[in-house]
């Protein structure tokens, strides 16, 4: 097995970062923050709760599920909703305090515990989950091989961590050549930054290793902002105002909610994780290198159909045949915010990957129509700019220490569009 990096001083900054990250949680100030951020109607918080609950209960199984690390309850409520018999794991009271609060009188079976130390017997659950915690910690192994202590043989253990080859996809392997906001999130020293990522090659190493099968990966996050980067996007989107203030309409946008489940749940879940910066695992506890293997060529497979930059290479992992995809696109791309969503995302990929080739995930009209917004807003930005230089060299351009020529852009970016670019006529507004 490869060696976990080092990036915390040696083991005792290693051990310094997850007792860290351990106690942060446990202050009962900072679980009614997290309590109250979970449900609050902001950004993509919301769908980013629908695609995370959504995946859980995909793959759990049952009929007796431990939730480790289960906060506020957001993995575990749905489950004892939906019949499970749960027990839920958390190092800090508090926050085992306002999971028994939002439960309602729900059944649900509570208890301090550390990830690496369960108070639970060997073999007592068919089923563990985690959500959002080994992104947080470096010693996701350590606490796996805990976790299939007390998931009987056969069962499954499904966590979600950020994906490593999502980062080097976008910017490499050589870290220095990482822009600095990813790479805080690897550094020594800045525990509150911190971030755990995993490759491919890594869980499959691990499951060989440990008498793990990799049932699946599920990449999500493309599109969710905060600290759900998507690196493939930073330089080009995701640090633009324009782009958050986009995210910020999922929040009340029903149509726009439904557009990025969607396209998380129809498109990017089936990609490889190196598409989005975050992935759930799926380990069944039986040894199958063979399964592992198949698993491992699979999703090298799906790389190359990636790296094709050719829609049409992927469909034989998309649930949906083309012109499904397409037809159900074209719905939820109806309300024009949506259509505003979807063409930041078609103009950023055309700037990043030229040749990729969109058919048969778009219907032709809807290419037609991003297409047509594409010429006009480079229209715009190139009439802008002239607009906005071409007083730089006149010498009475100032006026006793008054800049004379504001306000003739406007009325210059008309008459450069109509007359020069001819892309409507001056009668119009």
């Amino acid at each position: 097995m490869s060696a976990q990096p080092e990036n915390f001083a040696g083991s005792q900054g290693r051990k310094d970062l997850i007792q860290w990250k351990t106690d942060a949680w446990k202050d009962p100030g900072m679980v009614n923050w997290y309590s109250s951020r979970m449900v609050q109607s902001e950004t993509t918080n919301l769908l980013k709760n629908a695609i995370e609950i959504n995946a859980i209960r995909r793959y759990a199984r049952g009929p007796q599920i431990i939730d480790i690390g289960v906060g506020t309850g957001r993995a575990a409520l749905p489950l004892v909703a939906d019949g499970y018999d749960v027990m839920g794991v958390d190092s800090s009271q508090a926050m085992l305090d306002e999971t028994r609060r939002l439960a309602n009188g729900a059944p649900i079976r509570l208890q301090v515990g550390d990830v690496e130390r369960l108070p639970c017997g060997d073999a007592s659950f068919d089923c563990a989950v985690s959500l959002n915690v080994l992104v947080h910690f470096p010693n996701w192994r350590e606490a796996l091989l805990e976790w299939k202590r007390v998931v009987r043989p056969g069962g499954r253990i499904i966590f979600d961590i950020h994906t490593q080859d999502h980062a080097v996809a976008a910017y490499g392997a050589d870290k220095s050549q990482w822009p600095e906001a990813l790479r805080a999130t690897d550094e020594a020293g800045k525990f509150g930054l911190y971030m755990s990522r995993a490759s491919i090659a890594e869980l499959v190493e691990f499951a060989d290793a440990q008498g793990f099968a990799m049932q699946t990966v599920v990449p999500y996050g493309a599109f969710l902002g905060g600290g759900n980067t998507n690196w493939l996007l930073y330089s080009s989107l995701e640090q633009k105002a324009s782009w958050k203030r986009t995210l910020s309409w999922f929040a009340r946008d029903k149509g726009l909610f439904d557009l990025g489940l969607f396209l998380e749940e129809s498109i990017v879940a089936h990609l490889a994780p190196k598409i989005a910066g975050r992935m759930f695992v799926v380990l069944d506890n039986y040894a199958d290198p063979a399964a592992n293997a198949r698993f491992a060529a699979d999703m090298a497979a799906r790389n190359a159909a990636l790296d094709s930059l050719d829609v049409a290479n992927l469909a034989k992992w998309l649930p949906l045949a083309p012109e499904t995809m397409c037809a159900e696109l074209d719905k939820l791309l109806k309300p024009l915010r949506s259509r505003h969503f979807m063409f930041l995302l078609f103009q950023t990929l055309l700037t990043r990957f030229p040749n990729v080739e969109l058919r048969g995930a778009v219907s032709p009209e809807m290419l037609r129509e991003l297409s047509t917004w594409l010429v006009s807003n480079a229209l715009d930005q190139k009439a802008t700019e002239i607009a906005r230089s071409w007083s730089a060299g006149i010498a009475d351009k100032y006026k006793e220490g008054t800049d004379v020529t504001v306000g003739a852009e406007y009325n210059l970016v008309r008459v450069l569009l109509s007359r020069y670019f001819g892309i409507f006529s001056e009668g119009q507004r």
